[in-house]
């Protein structure tokens, strides 16, 4: 009888970070699914790996889906904490001693979608990944590609049950993640030494795509831009990947994170206990604005719904007493107290929020200086023949300037925080007036202003 296969996890534990664990089970899960473990049988091993204390044991295994055409597999985990999912995309899956092993075959049938030999059908998945990789400098792919079509699918499958948090993945699987999450809305998206969307340097030498390619980068910039939600780029120091990419023309999306590790490309060197710790110190910080905005509004809509709940029986009350009717001074008046416990409340959302938002601009203000500092940086390396005023023309032709990068992102938040602040004058004046209102009622009638007690 053959031997099931076995999902293997050595660097993770029950309190390695989430977004890691899933980008590095991922890859397991697909060799799982390529040795014809059922989503059950994959389930059952998880939940051992949880047991013996080698994988989170907030995440639960939910279902995964291998597309045979691209090699793409997309894997979801419910995090029982939240209540919400994370999918995880496979990167460039390499089987070398399987593809070795079919290379020194006299007769290789690797073309052949129907082969049955698990050594051909790892050399054709590994073909498909790098195929994929290929393709990155070649031309852009967008989320309503061929290549996308049934890991699109999956996506929506699982929407349908569960809310999707957070999608990640590592090296293709990141640049997946980040075509995926965009095109579905996902708030969350953390990808690690995540491979770029495209390189355009290789295109200059390729005219065929030239058009087609152009047409192409502008769906995924339109993409990029409509997407309203976290890209957190994790990079080890020494990665090789994003070295090279770095001397070429080349496309990324969202905030970079360096980890001064002196580690390379792989999925491993983020597990270590500095890395875990810096990763997860990062996505705090990016939760903590959401979080604390969550809180402002359930504390908001405690108050409110408390003084509605108040305003009610004291409606209550005035129809017993007037005999199931209501006067139009108690019908104003009851108006006028709901009006104002939704406005105070609302004015004290905002105001937290923008609180919020102000702390987060502060910090964002750094970013953008040093986003701007890094791009001269690499534009120096890469044009170390070039003088400086003829690597910025470079530069802002490429749309790197400092303009882009630092003095429109930071009047975006300014004129954010501006409208929120017009806001906040706006409903303080709005509860000034019906308060006003208010007073003047039950400064005519005594009665009402017994009857209406500690509501004002």
């Amino acid at each position: 009888m053959k031997n099931e296969y076995q999902i293997k996890l050595k660097e993770t534990s029950n309190g390695t970070e989430e977004t890691s664990a899933v980008s590095l089970i991922s890859y397991e899960i697909e060799n799982a699914k390529d040795h014809g473990l059922t989503n059950d049988k994959i389930k059952e091993q998880v939940r051992d790996l949880s047991r013996h204390g080698n994988f989170p044991q907030n995440l639960k295994y939910v279902e995964s889906y291998s597309d045979p055409g691209t090699g793409t597999t997309s894997t979801a985990f419910l995090n029982k904490d939240t209540g919400k999912v994370i999918v995880g995309m496979t990167g460039t899956n390499v089987h070398m001693e399987q593809v070795k092993k079919v290379g020194q075959t006299p007769y290789v049938p690797i073309t052949i979608p129907f082969v049955k030999s698990q050594d051909y059908k790892d050399t054709l998945g590994t073909a498909q990944d790098v195929g994929a990789d290929v393709n990155i400098g070649i031309k852009s792919v967008t989320h309503e590609d061929v290549h996308f079509k049934k890991s699109q699918a999956f996506i929506k499958k699982i929407k349908k049950n569960h809310e999707i948090d957070t999608i990640t993945g590592h090296s293709l699987g990141g640049r997946d993640a980040i075509i995926l999450g965009t095109s579905n809305d996902i708030q969350n998206i953390v990808v690690y030494n995540t491979a770029p969307i495209t390189v355009k340097t290789i295109r200059k030498y390729i005219p065929f795509y030239g058009h087609s390619s152009s047409l192409r980068d502008e769906s995924v910039d339109k993409l990029i831009k409509k997407y309203d939600g976290n890209i957190l780029r994790i990079v080890s120091e020494k990665d090789e990947l994003t070295n090279i990419v770095d001397k070429t023309d080349y496309v990324f999306a969202g905030n970079q994170m360096v980890i001064k590790n002196g580690k390379g490309h792989s999925m491993s060197d983020f597990l270590g206990k500095r890395e875990q710790r810096e990763i997860k110190a990062r996505l705090n910080e990016m939760k903590g604005y959401k979080d604390a905005n969550s809180k402002s509004f359930v504390a908001a809509k405690k108050q409110m719904d408390n003084k509605l709940e108040k305003v009610d029986e004291v409606r209550a009350n005035m129809l017993q007493m007037g005999g199931g009717a209501l006067s139009s001074s108690q019908q104003k008046l009851l108006e006028s107290v709901t009006a104002l416990s939704i406005a105070e409340s609302m004015n004290k959302l905002i105001e937290e929020e923008t609180q919020q938002l102000e702390k987060m601009y502060r910090k964002m203000e750094e970013k953008f200086e040093k986003n701007w500092e890094d791009a001269q940086e690499s534009g120096m390396q890469i044009g170390e023949h070039l003088s400086t005023s003829e690597v910025l023309e470079a530069l802002d032709a490429g749309g790197a300037n400092e303009s882009n990068l630092v003095i429109d992102p930071k009047y975006t938040i300014s004129y954010k925080i501006q409208q929120l602040t017009e806001t906040k004058v706006f409903y303080s004046l709005f509860i000034l007036k019906v308060q006003s209102s208010i007073d003047d009622i039950v400064e005519k009638d005594q009665m009402l202003a017994n009857q209406i007690g500690d509501l004002i």
